[in-house]
């Protein structure tokens, strides 16, 4: 019972035991209901050491979960606020099983701009249709990609789980569906202001080639031009906003219904519009400094393709600009996995700075319309008569007394009168 040994599992861990230190208790122990613990030896989990394991690891040392005193997985507020934890975080992001899933979904999104060129024809608007129908398909899958990306390192850091995404997209399908709901609902809603600030502006600038009076109201309307740009990037802001706060909210969201996520998203985002709260604020900058890293990294590697090509030569023009496209499809994606896993994290450590505050109580009907719990009371005419239990009548029950200003109606029966029948009851008004 001394030796310390080594317990492989399937699971690819191996449970190390060491040996109790004081070797020779002082009293017997009771073997029948004893077990590995009580006896005094130590369990140790020894795994072997995976890539990005030392990203999630950093992510634990920082909210405090491998320390000595941490209860219950749950992540230290005040670490969880600091910035720095946002190094780990973006470490963790190119993680393959997060990023290539959400890069699958990505491309599928961008996918569907050759569907409207093949429905619309060539037509002249086609280019502007294709805008449109990618940027609101990858903002569905934008909003899918960063809360289960969310969803799957929540169970990683917390309860040490394996990293899965298809894990956690089932899992926010089967018990977080309010929150899925919600988060795509809101980046839809974003998406379409601004592909409607952008088609706007458009066709303010396209009236402009048919002379005459249309190219003065073009140019006379170029303050509107810069007003429907910069509402188209507000609402690209906002749509970034939205993805960070349902990402926080995704540690609290088991069960909930729609209307208690939209308390919690509320709370933890407050009705200020563009400006975030102080938690999600280190997120959003790094999120979209990000994204204007890997655009520019996207951007330099297709001029660097085109040039390689151009020195080559094109043998076949026509084949190579569908697999240039396609290659294009594919890098945009794959810097699209990374952003949203890392978005992903940002908005999850910003839930994890503000904490949960929505309530666990089921939210009752008078409560979703009118916002308080009122009391339903019966009206005078439908009250019951007042009722009281006589002392020398147990078993007749409960006797109904008389109302007070019916002085002809005859009394109950008294207590030195046991023998009294059920004809001295009053009868019941109708």
């Amino acid at each position: 019972m001394n030796a310390a040994g080594r317990v492989p599992c399937r699971c690819g861990a191996t449970l190390i035991l060491h040996p109790p230190r004081d070797r020779r208790p002082g009293s017997s122990p009771d073997l029948a209901n004893a077990d590995i613990v009580s006896l005094g030896y130590v369990i140790r989990v020894e795994r072997t050491a995976r890539a990005f394991d030392s990203a999630h690891n950093g992510l634990r040392d920082g909210l405090g979960l491998n320390t000595a005193n941490a209860t219950g997985g749950s992540p230290d507020p005040v670490r969880a606020a600091r910035p720095m934890l946002l190094w780990p975080a973006l470490g963790a992001a190119w993680d393959p099983r997060l990023a290539i899933p959400a890069a699958a979904l990505g491309f599928g999104a961008l996918s569907v701009r050759w569907l409207v060129r093949w429905l619309a024809g060539g037509g002249p608007l086609t280019r502007l249709l294709e805008f449109a129908a990618t940027l609101v398909a990858y903002a569905l899958v934008a909003a899918i990609a960063t809360v289960t990306s969310a969803a799957a390192i929540h169970d990683v850091i917390t309860e040490n789980r394996p990293l899965s995404f298809g894990t956690a997209l089932r899992t926010l399908l089967r018990w977080r569906r309010a929150l899925l709901g919600s988060a795509v609902r809101e980046t839809l809603l974003f998406a379409l202001g601004a592909v409607s600030a952008v088609i706007a502006v458009a066709s303010m600038i396209a009236v402009g080639d048919r002379g005459g009076t249309a190219t003065v109201l073009s140019r006379a309307s170029a303050p509107l031009q810069i007003i429907g740009m910069l509402t188209a990037l507000a609402s690209v802001l906002a749509m970034v906003g939205a993805l960070l706060v349902h990402a926080g909210v995704t540690p609290y969201a088991t069960g909930r219904m729609g209307v208690q996520i939209l308390v919690e998203t509320r709370r933890l985002w407050g009705r200020r519009g563009l400006v975030p709260a102080r938690s999600f604020a280190p997120g959003l900058v790094a999120g979209l400094i990000l994204a204007l890293l890997l655009g520019a990294a996207v951007l330099s590697t297709i001029a660097a393709w085109d040039t390689v090509a151009a020195v080559i030569g094109d043998s076949n023009p026509a084949a190579r600009g569908a697999g240039r496209q396609l290659g294009i499809d594919l890098l945009w994606a794959l810097a699209g996995g990374v952003w949203t896993s890392f978005v992903g994290m940002a908005g999850l450590l910003g839930g994890y700075a503000l904490g949960s505050g929505a309530p666990t109580e089921p939210v009752r009907a008078p409560d979703i319309i009118t916002g308080t719990q009122q009391q339903m009371e019966l009206p005078p005419e439908e009250s019951p008569p007042p009722t009281r239990l006589a002392p020398a009548d147990v078993v007749t029950g409960l006797v109904t007394l008389p109302p007070a200003d019916d002085p002809g109606a005859p009394a109950p029966a008294s207590k030195s009168d046991p023998t009294s029948s059920y004809s001295a009851l009053p009868r019941s008004r109708s």
